[in-house]
């Protein structure tokens, strides 16, 4: 072997060790597709804070002891989910940062709350206000 061969060897060699570790600084994984389960109890949403990664397929696997629709802010996707049965909310998580997760009573399982406790329906919430109850935070990929 040749000084001009072995030099020529050493360069791709050299080239191939920079362009694998630019790629994996560069956080080159792959999306993902996940799965999460999300219990919501009155107004509390457990996990309170579901993170996941840019790209990332998620399915949020929603059960609710209360009838209403469960909406993502910044996706702006909406869902009606029945009580005491798993919802399946799908989206893609194509935009980063920090998204509110909210709640709107039924209004038919709010008017039988007004009822029963006296013309207000859970904790005091005015029918059709939105109630805070969780966050989606999407991380760069």
């Amino acid at each position: 072997m040749t000084i001009k061969h072995f030099r020529m060897r050493r360069l791709i060699t050299t080239m191939a060790v920079v362009v694998t570790t630019l790629a994996a600084a560069c956080g080159g994984s792959t999306p993902q597709a996940v799965e999460i389960s999300v219990n919501v109890a009155g107004e509390t949403m457990n996990p309170e804070t579901i993170r996941v990664k840019q790209g990332d397929r998620v399915t949020l696997k929603i059960q609710a002891e209360e009838a209403g629709e469960y909406h993502l802010h910044g996706y702006d996707i909406e869902q009606d989910i029945d009580e005491d049965e798993v919802a399946n909310f799908y989206f893609v998580a194509d935009a980063t940062g920090r998204f509110r997760i909210t709640f709107h009573h039924s209004e038919e399982n709010h008017g039988e709350k007004e009822e029963k406790e006296g013309g207000q329906g859970h904790d005091g919430a005015e029918e059709g206000e939105e109630i805070d109850i969780g966050f989606l935070e999407v991380g760069p990929r």
